[in-house]
């Protein structure tokens, strides 16, 4: 049966390619496959290389008519098209694959070569060149191909010499005036029609940050004198007077706020009534059933009665009213009363303030592991009427080995959460205000978890944390928790000699207790960028004030708390990460981390839950989940028949480098190398070669591999198939096994090809 399907799928993969090939017997008498156009530009004036090939192929992107789509060179689209046929029905497959999945033939006949020379002659003069020669024709080559070239001279770019703002007395054109020193014109930049476009969007925002409210950049006009010589430009913005309404003029002013807290998208009148209106603190809030606080809306509404309008408080205050997660929709109303007062309206519609949601999802990692992880979650929006939000969550999930020489437990878990959020700094004694666009939050988080490791351990867990969640502007995020209690409580089933199974480093039973601190800084987000920085820093500490005050010693003098051990140490984490764009579809993504944990006093070792590991499918991607090191320890090498569940370590350096780059569409590919290990503090007789000593660099486990990623938007499926390349537990001289390579031997396939399978990107 499978040889039957196979021999199939050869047939019609043989006749889809073979169709790529006669497609042109499908034409129409006498015309050709149009295959786009071909840019050749013809002097040197371009000044770089780079922005030669850049212009070269915004001009080949703007021919039209689009060819027909194509993959490895392949017209599949059209290949469908012609493969379905005439269909003789109105519905059915054929029709689908037709006209939904298939292409019709883009035909030379269709191409308008004058219009085409037009467009592309705009492009260039909109870049500087204002005096080029575009000469095109139609080249017809084998199997009824034809493509337009263009043969272009571009001819000397200009450059901007200066701008000058054409002022008068009026005070909206001093405002402008005094703008001039942020222009994006600067002299000696090439000209650029959109940078133009954007010096006149600079200055109306400006305006807008002075009360200009009904000002818009369709008022300035940009005047271009080409004649001054030393091919440079003189440009001119001035204010199109004859089409300024006179309130564009005008300085506003906030009148009355209004907000409505419980306002329908489709409501009745009543939704804008203003009975039952209240006035705090000069806002007047239309809230008859009282369902709010009143301090909520003063604490988030920046615009107070009196102020200058300006467009950062408008946004600030529309993020604010967003971001306490309270209000499903938020718009605003500006309402000119006279020629300086605007009444502001806040419109807010509430989201149920009770719901309910279901989340499951699947996982696997490197070792042959696969599983699932369910929760449930019920929120009450605006418990205590202040915007708070209160949190149950159960959730559950398990993990079973389902292949593999090295087997290892099933784990199941499950936990309960109850997270309570307050949309302000909640500091006893101390009135903390925040006017970012960004709310801070004050979290108390109480929180069991579960975790049975079948045949050999049963781990509790319960965990008290209060702290703050806030964000410096968009790219920064702190999250500060001076409060942390963490309680352990491990049961072993002793089954390990059974399974022959070791796990003595995963038991931890005592108290954590101590702050946290987080910082991140992504400039991903906004605007995309050539070059883009993501950073994570994390402080950890525990029992340090404690300990020292005891002067609790893991050896000679250890020291409890609430009847149990409480561990002592500092940790300090930094992920930094660099992503290069080389162009639209090839990127370059590095990432190095470094994790540093001193045990001390009461702690020999950091909590295993605190611990850093290397290996799985985000990390060392050629080597097995959990298992590299510590050190030049070795968990198959030097136990026989044994094996650890996890070997973990108190420092860890990590180092991945990969290239990006799209196949098609929603396929990417990626070229990986990675390297990293972890150590131990201190030397432990189980992991001899542990600790971390002078030498670490040469210890460090390296891998490289390839992947594809299948962006679906929603999600990202990642496969990546990684091959160890340096093994640092051999012996000095043979750590680096590129001579051991040998894809055609199964038992090399079998102990070295790593296959993962990964939701997003690993960094």
């Amino acid at each position: 049966m499978i040889k039957t399907q196979t021999q199939f799928y050869i047939i019609i993969l043989t006749a889809f390619l073979f169709s790529s090939c006669n497609y042109a017997k499908h034409l129409p008498a006498g015309d050709t496959l149009f295959v786009g156009g071909k840019v050749n530009i013809t002097d040197d004036e371009v000044p770089t290389k780079k922005a030669r090939n850049i212009l070269r192929s915004d001009l080949e992107d703007a021919v039209r008519p689009k060819p027909n789509t194509r993959f490895l060179g392949i017209p599949y689209k059209l290949n469908i098209y012609n493969l379905a046929g005439t269909p003789k029905k109105k519905k059915g497959l054929r029709v689908w694959l037709r006209n939904k999945v298939g292409e019709p033939p883009v035909l030379a006949s269709s191409v308008n070569i004058e219009f085409n020379e037009q467009i592309l002659t705009n492009i260039i003069e909109n870049r500087g060149f204002f005096f080029p020669t575009v000469a095109s024709k139609m080249v017809t080559g084998k199997k009824k191909r034809t493509r337009a070239v263009f043969d272009i001279t571009t001819g000397p770019q200009y450059t901007i010499k200066q701008e000058t703002f054409v002022s008068d007395s009026d005070q909206i054109a001093k405002y402008i005036d005094s703008e001039q020193v942020n222009t994006l014109l600067t002299p000696g930049l090439p000209y650029n029609l959109d940078l133009i476009k954007g010096e006149r969007d600079r200055i109306f925002r400006a305006l807008q940050e002075k009360g200009y409210y009904f000002f818009t950049s369709d008022y300035l006009i940009a005047k271009v004198d080409t004649g001054i010589g030393n091919h440079q430009v003189a440009i001119y913005m001035q204010l199109k007077y004859e089409d300024i309404p006179f309130k564009a003029y005008n300085i506003y002013k906030i009148g009355d706020v209004y907000i409505f807290p419980a306002y329908r998208l489709k409501g009745k009148s009543s939704d804008t009534s203003l009975e039952g209106t209240i006035n705090f603190r000069g806002y007047n809030i239309v809230d008859p059933k009282k369902t709010y606080r009143p301090q909520v809306f003063a604490e988030n509404v920046i615009f107070d009665k009196g102020d200058v309008y300006n467009r950062t408080d408008q946004n600030t205050t529309l993020s604010r009213l967003v971001n306490l997660g309270t209000f499903k929709y938020v718009k605003n109303r500006f309402d000119p009363v006279s020629d300086s007062t605007l009444n502001l309206y806040y419109y807010l519609t509430p989201f149920p303030k009770k719901s309910l949601q279901f989340q499951i999802g699947a996982l696997t990692q490197n070792d042959n592991r696969a599983g699932s992880q369910a929760s449930i979650s019920w929120k009450n929006r605006n418990t205590f009427k202040g915007a708070e939000t209160f949190t149950i969550k159960i959730d559950g999930g398990f993990q079973a080995q389902y292949s593999g020489e090295q087997r290892r437990p099933n784990i199941y878990n499950l936990g309960a959460e109850t997270n309570l959020a307050f949309p302000r700094f909640e500091v006893p004694f101390i009135d903390i205000p925040s006017y970012s666009a960004f709310i801070p939050k004050t979290i108390i988080k109480l929180r069991y978890s579960y975790e049975f490791q079948s045949d050999l351990l049963r781990i509790n867990q319960y965990t008290v944390s209060y702290g703050y969640d806030w964000k410096e502007d968009i790219r920064k995020e702190h999250q500060l928790y001076p409060f942390n209690f963490t309680y352990v409580k491990t049961d072993t089933l002793g089954n390990a000699s059974k399974l022959n199974l070791l796990y003595g480093n995963l038991i931890f039973n005592g108290i954590i207790l101590g702050p946290t601190y987080e910082f991140t800084y992504n400039s991903q987000v906004g605007l995309p960028k050539k070059d883009e920085y993501f950073f994570d820093g994390l402080v950890d500490f525990s029992g340090n004030i404690l300990g020292l005050a005891e002067g609790a010693n893991y050896n000679t003098h250890p020291q409890t708390l609430l009847g149990t051990t409480y561990a002592q140490y500092m940790k300090y984490q930094a992920d930094f990460r660099y992503y290069h764009k080389f162009t639209k579809a090839t990127s370059w993504a590095t990432r190095i981390l470094i994790g540093l944990g001193i045990p001390y006093g009461n702690s020999s070792q950091l909590p295993n839950v605190k611990q850093f590991w290397a290996g799985g499918n985000s990390d060392l991607r050629g080597f097995p989940s959990r298992l590299v090191g510590p050190g030049t320890f070795n968990n198959f090498d030097e136990l026989g028949n044994k094996s650890y569940i996890e070997t973990l370590g108190d420092m860890k350096l990590e180092l991945n480098t990969e290239y990006r780059f799209n196949i098609y569409k929603f396929l990417n590919g990626a070229y990986f190398i990675d390297a990293g290990n972890v150590w131990l503090y201190r030397d432990n007789s189980e992991f001899p070669g542990g600790k971390f000593t002078s030498q670490f660099y040469q210890q460090l486990a390296v891998d490289m591999g390839v992947g594809l990623r299948f962006d679906f938007k929603i999600l990202i499926l990642r496969l990546d198939l990684g091959v160890p390349v340096r093994k640092p537990w051999l012996p000095n001289g043979q750590e680096w096994v590129f001579n051991q390579v040998d894809f055609g031997n199964p038992s090399w396939r079998r102990n070295n090809l790593v296959f993962n399978i990964g939701i997003g990107y690993p960094f």
